[in-house]
């Protein structure tokens, strides 16, 4: 394996290297900036550019070299932190030059990255700029020059070589096409497989574990996939989930439950005792079959006869290992001559070995192929954790703020990171995850031998904090990752508070925490000194505040996330991050407003402002001109001072989503014309609203699409016309008109091509809607009649404040998978009528989710005639409902708000997973044996909870019950499997149960239970082995608290 990391590496330090000196060439100019000053020495800027020519053109022979001459590894090392402190110093001088312009000493400066305007402006406006600055950097960077040159001369010492490269070889176009994936060669492991999971033998037992064995990269994962997804064994299991893990997690499950785990150890299979599925490398056959498949795209390898030839030895070389075959297939895709794929036959590297029995060379020989612009892209993914999944969006920004992507000409740099993204893709490098954890997102993941190579390839530069071996290794890296946790940060961040030189620092949610806080000492002591950063993240952080000087010194800055806080305010200081290229604030849901002097970011070219619901976008963002990408945008129309039509037609930079509100102040056709909307093809979501006065403009129905105003317009025809010129592209992914106060819709609502492309239409009428898959009908008080009879593709179901529709007659809903009723108490004929909803229930035969709220003439509800598909059920604010007696089947998720006929728990439906909150006549609670997961809150009257036996419950939440006095008897022995005990606002808690917690408890959290935390000293948490987070509030502090 050393070996192998020191090849890799020769080939790398340089990817990361080599942007420095490129980027470093781009700047030297700035320095001619200074000219004027008294103190300038116009051959400084001429000794920089010769030293780095210098270092450039032994710099490739360096890397060749360095595996074998540890002399050259060091000298390449402190190459590294030379050229580190050079860009930086240059980076230091261009923001003064940007600050310049800002400050309005000179107006036009802002194309002085220009190098000729550079120099127009110090020659003949004399630009110049402090003398105490120019000192100060001065002496810097004379100290690093100097460096620079004393490494220069160690160069003939170290026998380097001059050495341009072998010029650029001819390819194919660089294929950004993905090959689904596909299984070669496993079909009897894939029917083995399938066949344990759904026999009835193993059905009958309470768990079932299925260990795959065999070594890396040899397709235990995509095996494992093929089975999850495979129609037999979805059928076969009503609750199932995807979990990748690296650590020991604990589970447990019913009768019939069954776990697949991959493993490269078979020792780990010998453990769980049970009988393993053992694979074994791809046969001849089906390794050609598969590296054909993705190296050969849109060719026929017999039409090429000299390169299938070749194709079928180094398909041979790969000894059966798929990842191997994939990898190196996808590279070989982009050469089109016959030599390169010679080179890779004969490469030397094939002859390393290690323990992966070749896998790791084949990689490398992935890795070394890459285009120089593709190299360190990869490499920067090693700051991602093993099964990880990663977004493309937030890669790129990372790329484009660490300077990895550099456009050419036009074109749109976000656009050219997507086309690296898709390169590395093709390559078999990233893999689509195919659950992804955020609904629609789009999610990857590196093999973890991939993830291997990208850790070796970036020379300990991209490195994750817990994994960092020594205050050394700290020191080295430039890009640094840490898993989120509890606590606050503090403790964990403290070691890396003297790292200067640290460009990105990444948070990640591996264990999917929820409502993380982050120290204030982070805030103020550590973050402040990382003065090299290049992009900083602090998205899910509960972070309601940020200190005012936060970023004075983060002049180098280009990537700023703060999604999902709760700020309600940037500091000013934001408006000195002149370098700032993207800043995320999306779903900050309490933010109010963007800094008055927001335009100062004069390099900001993208902002995503999605989900920040108090937020209007101000009238001077418009002043920002290098914006490209606007996302989120909420605009208000409103009066002379507000934005305009206009406005909207002349800004090219709307993407993602775009919301038009007060379009009751629109005058006429002539005026919405102006918006330009059916010119835009970047926005896939608009809405569209009207609103009765100015001041009713921030209520927004989240899943509305066409929502109707109670009051009549007076000029219907003129309401059609602006709505008419406000037609979007037909490629639009979703729309929404809100207060809409005509009488008749535009034609192009009904147009075939927006039709077939729309997927939801939300307008009632006449007649079938056979392809229609979504229907709201939202705040509809005068709608009479029924839907329509034949809506066979329907899938979601949602009537809200909707009184005088009724749903008396049976519908075809045979495709349902959401039905939610809201507000609409006709809707309770249906549920009244047991036979004809009983009908109605067994044509919904794909159902999953229930929602009923606010129906007041519903009476009953027949659970035990609802389809098996069914796993969710939402009951809220019905307070005449009384549930049957449980019985049948157990529901996954039962959900009960303000119910006030629950007022004994043998009314409580039986579910995995139970909330009960607002149920003011419930007395006393019987946890059912069923349930897992317990939420009980907002029951004020509440006095006992009870376990009449021993349950799988592994969590129990309570919170505001007020009159509630003591846990349930006996835990320790009747909830054995409790993991997680929430107790919030129970102030009546005196004690633990006689006999302590249960000893698996690993969370225990406490928040004003005053009498509770009194009588601590009667804990005894000593007796938990397996706790690891205590959390408790007490009188608005927290406070930590030890034995017992």
């Amino acid at each position: 394996m050393a070996e192998i990391a020191l090849a890799v590496g020769s080939a790398v330090g340089g990817a990361f290297m080599n942007v420095l000196f490129e980027r470093l060439a781009s700047r030297v100019e700035l320095l001619k900036m200074f000219q004027k000053n008294k103190h300038y020495d116009d051959r400084l800027s001429e000794k920089l550019g010769n030293v780095l020519l210098g270092l450039q053109i032994v710099l490739s022979d360096a890397e060749n070299k360095q595996a074998s001459n540890q002399h050259v590894r060091e000298w390449l090392n402190k190459l590294q932190s030379a050229m580190d402190s050079a860009e930086n110093l240059m980076e230091e001088v261009h923001y003064e030059a940007l600050k310049l312009e800002v400050e309005g000493q000179h107006q036009n400066l802002a194309e002085t990255c220009n190098q000729q305007v550079f120099r127009f402006f110090s020659e003949c406006c004399g630009l110049h700029l402090r003398d105490d600055f120019f000192l100060n950097i001065k002496g810097k960077l004379e100290g690093t020059i100097k460096t620079l040159e004393d490494l220069q001369k160690q160069i003939g010492d170290l026998g380097l070589k001059e050495y341009f490269g072998s010029g650029t070889r001819e390819t194919r176009t660089p294929s950004t096409s993905v090959v689904e994936p596909d299984v070669f060669g496993r079909q009897n492991e894939i029917e083995q497989l399938i066949d344990r999971l759904t026999s009835t033998e193993a059905s009958e037992k309470n768990l079932t574990v299925l260990p795959i064995v065999g070594m890396g990269g040899l397709g235990k994962t995509t095996l494992a996939q093929a089975a999850y997804n495979d129609e037999k064994v979805q059928s076969h299991f009503k609750l199932k989930a995807w979990i990748s893990s690296g650590k020991t997690i604990f589970v447990q499950g019913g009768i019939g439950s069954k776990i697949i785990v991959t493993t490269r150890n078979v020792r780990v299979a010998l453990m769980m005792r049970a009988e393993q599925i053992s694979m074994d490398t791809l046969s001849i056959d089906d390794s050609w079959s598969l590296f054909e498949r993705h190296a050969f795209e849109n060719m026929d390898p017999k039409e090429h006869p000299e390169l299938g030839k070749v194709a079928k030895q180094i398909a041979a070389k790969c000894k059966g290992l798929p990842l191997a075959l994939k990898t190196l297939a996808g590279m070989l895709r982009s050469e089109s001559k016959v030599e390169g794929w010679r080179r890779i036959l004969t490469s030397e590297i094939w002859d390393l070995q290690d323990e992966d029995k070749g896998i790791l060379p084949v990689l490398m020989l992935s890795y070394n192929e890459l285009p120089p612009h593709l190299k360190p892209c990869f490499s920067y993914c090693a700051i991602f954790p093993k099964d990880y999944p990663f977004r493309k969006e937030q890669v790129v920004h990372l790329w484009i703020a660490n300077g990895f992507v550099v456009p050419q000409g036009e074109e749109r740099i976000q656009d050219l990171g997507d086309q690296y993204f898709n390169q590395l893709r093709s390559r078999s490098l990233f893999e689509k995850v195919r659950n992804p954890s955020q609904g629609n997102t789009e999610e990857f993941l590196m093999h973890d031998l991939v993830n291997d190579l990208a850790r070796i390839a970036s020379s300990k530069l991209c490195v994750r904090l817990e994994e960092c071996q020594g205050s050394h290794m700290l020191e080295q890296s430039r890009n640094l990752s840490y898993s989120m946790g509890r606590g606050g940060e503090f403790e964990k961040l403290t070691p890396i508070n003297k790292l200067e030189q640290l460009r990105t620092l990444l948070p990640v949610n591996i264990q999917h925490h929820w409502r993380i806080g982050l120290s204030k000492r982070v805030l103020h002591n550590i973050l402040p000194r990382l003065t090299s950063l290049r992009a900083l993240l602090l998205s899910d952080y509960t972070i309601k505040q940020l200190p005012d000087a936060l970023f004075i010194k983060f002049k180098l800055l280009r990537f700023l996330d703060l999604s999902r806080t709760e700020i309600k305010k940037l500091p000013d200081s934001i408006c000195a991050l002149y370098n700032l290229e993207t800043l995320l604030l999306s779903s900050c849901t309490y933010l109010e407003e963007l800094p008055l002097q927001i335009e100062k970011l004069i390099n900001l070219r993208h902002l995503d402002i999605r989900n920040t619901s108090c937020l209007k976008v101000p009238l001077h963002l418009r002043m920002l001109k290098t914006l490209q990408v606007l996302v989120g945008a909420k605009y208000l129309l409103s009066g002379p001072c507000g934005w305009r039509m206009e406005d909207l037609g002349e800004a090219h930079y709307f993407y993602g989503s775009l919301s038009i509100l007060g379009l009751q102040n629109v005058v006429d056709r002539r005026e919405a014309q102006k918006a330009k909307t059916r010119d835009n093809n970047s926005v896939e979501k608009l809405s569209l609203e009207w609103s009765e006065s100015d001041a009713d403009n921030s209520q927004t129905e989240r899943d509305i699409l066409l929502e109707w105003s109670e009051s009549d317009a007076d000029n219907s025809q003129t309401e059609r016309d602006i709505l008419d010129e406000l037609r979007p592209q037909t490629d639009i992914k979703e729309l929404q008109i809100s207060g809409y106060r005509g009488t008749q819709f535009p034609n192009w609502l009904a147009d075939d091509s927006f039709l077939k492309l729309l997927k939801q239409w939300h307008v009632l009428g006449n007649g079938e809607f056979p392809a229609l898959q979504d229907l709201s009908i939202i705040d509809c008080p005068k709608l009479l009649g029924k839907l329509p009879e034949n809506l066979r593709s329907l899938t979601n179901l949602r009537i809200s404040r909707c009184p005088e529709l009724n749903l008396e007659t049976p519908i075809q809903l045979s495709s349902l998978k959401r039905f939610e009723v809201d507000g609409a108490p006709k809707a309770g004929v249906v549920f009244d009528e047991a036979e004809l909803f009983t009908s109605q229930l067994e044509g919904m035969k794909k159902i999953e989710e229930l929602y009923i709220s606010g129906c007041n003439s519903l009476t009953s509800l027949p659970i035990s005639t609802l389809p098996s598909t069914l796993k969710t059920i939402w009951i809220g604010r019905c307070r005449k409902l009384k549930l049957e007696m449980p019985v049948g089947e157990i529901i996954s998720n039962m959900f009960l708000e303000e119910c006030d006929y629950i007022s004994s728990p043998e009314l409580v439906p039986r579910a995995r997973n139970l909330d009960v909150t607002g149920c003011q006549n419930l007395t006393r609670f019987s946890i059912p044996n069923e349930t897992e997961r317990l939420d009980i809150w907002g029951c004020e009257n509440l006095e006992i909870v009870s376990v009449a036996c021993g349950t799988h419950m592994t969590s129990l939440d309570i919170y505001m019950c007020k009159k509630l006095k003591r846990l349930p008897e006996r835990m320790q022995e009747l909830l054995p499997s409790l993991k997680l005990l929430l107790l919030q606002h129970c102030p009546e808690i005196e004690s633990f149960p006689e006999g302590g917690l249960p000893f698996n408890l690993q969370l225990l959290h406490i928040d004003n239970c005053k009498k509770l935390v009194n009588g601590r000293k009667e804990w005894r948490l000593k007796r938990l082995p397996s706790l690891r987070e205590l959390y408790i509030f007490h009188n608005g502090s927290d406070e930590e608290i030890f034995g017992g």
